[in-house]
């Protein structure tokens, strides 16, 4: 009897026994419209940008005609439209495509390079490496162009430029990094991103020069339509240097040379980076090698060194939890190039 009624009570209760995470106060609140708009990255809202363009004007004629059967999108930049006052088309070009191979190409590459350089460099840089990229490129091809009376006014059209300098930047980050590719959706072809990035700028710089002298064959050219390759060119320069201006890969020659000058004037002593407090906590840096370098003149360490003590001492003062994402990749390379510097 008494375990018929210990099973019965049981049976009884345990219906009545609320899961602890059903309870209220368990319970995460849904996050609001204004929550998930803000936990979209930088890299999403451009690629977004580019299918959203690309499907209202190719599916819906939504800022676009039609030419002689041919697909014109506005939006595109030329001398012709920053004449007639459209003095936007520089910022617009870089998010509108002219086919679907055309954007199908430009977003597997884009995903591929903008999603690690986001990763690497945070959402700022990979908004300005894009803009300044894709701005650059314009320039370089249509000044290339308006020298050639026999090019005509090309309009330029595409998202091409800023991936160039995307990929420049991520090799400039991470020259050694290895990537297996399929060719030609078929053949698996393994390279290393600064191979990658060099192949690239070479092959783009000799076929737009080919075209400027108008020797470039055919098949070369996109459906017919001037493929703008000095603008790839522009773009990969751009995104080069401002890889370079961030400290990654060294200083840019001209930097190198002015800053060196720069050092040699004011005579800088090395003992600086030995001058820590003893309270500064530990980080993975080597401060013997600061100073060992230091004494080289190198002005890499230099700059490391200079970008590296103040976030040190706001470690101190604030703790690691203050840094931003900036601080902590001017750490993560200082790191990395002490540690090859040490290697050599």
């Amino acid at each position: 009897m008494c375990k018929a009624r210990c099973e019965g009570a049981n049976t009884a209760y345990y219906p009545r026994v609320m899961a602890l995470y059903d309870r209220d106060y368990m319970r995460e609140d849904e996050p609001t419209l204004q929550e998930r708009l803000r936990r979209i990255t930088a890299f999403q809202w451009f690629f977004g940008a580019n299918i959203v363009v690309f499907v209202a004007q190719f599916l819906f004629g939504i800022g676009a005609s039609m030419h002689g059967g041919q697909f014109i999108p506005d939006g595109g930049v030329s001398i012709s439209e920053l004449t007639s006052g459209k003095v936007w088309t520089p910022f617009t070009y870089m998010f509108v495509h002219g086919s679907v191979g055309h954007i199908l190409f430009n977003m597997v590459t884009l995903w591929f390079a903008g999603k690690r350089v986001q990763d690497l460099y945070g959402q700022k840089h990979f908004v300005l490496i894009y803009i300044l990229s894709s701005l650059v490129g314009a320039a370089l091809q249509i000044v290339a162009g308006s020298l050639i009376a026999q090019q005509g006014d090309a309009y330029l059209l595409g998202a091409s430029a800023s991936i160039m300098g995307l990929i420049l930047a991520y090799a400039v980050a991470v020259p050694d990094e290895e990537m297996t590719m399929l060719f030609m959706f078929v053949i698996p072809v393994r390279f290393r991103m600064w191979g990658l990035a060099k192949f690239l700028l070479i092959m783009n710089l000799s076929l737009g020069v080919l075209g400027m002298v108008h020797v470039l064959p055919e098949f070369l050219s996109s459906g017919g339509a001037m493929v703008a390759y000095l603008a790839h060119v522009g773009g990969a320069i751009a995104g080069w240097y401002y890889s370079r201006m961030l400290g990654y890969g060294g200083l840019p020659p001209n930097l190198e040379s002015l800053g060196s000058t720069f050092k040699a004037k004011t005579n800088r002593q090395p003992a600086m980076a030995g001058t820590r407090r003893s309270s500064r906590p530990v980080v993975e840096l080597d401060e013997e090698a600061i100073r060992r370098q230091n004494a080289r003149r190198d002005p890499v360490v230099d700059l490391m060194r200079d970008e590296v003590d103040p976030i040190l001492d706001k470690i101190t003062e604030q703790g690691m939890h203050s840094l931003t994402d900036d601080e902590r990749r001017i750490l993560d390379r200082a790191s990395r190039q002490i540690s090859k510097k040490e290697k050599n």
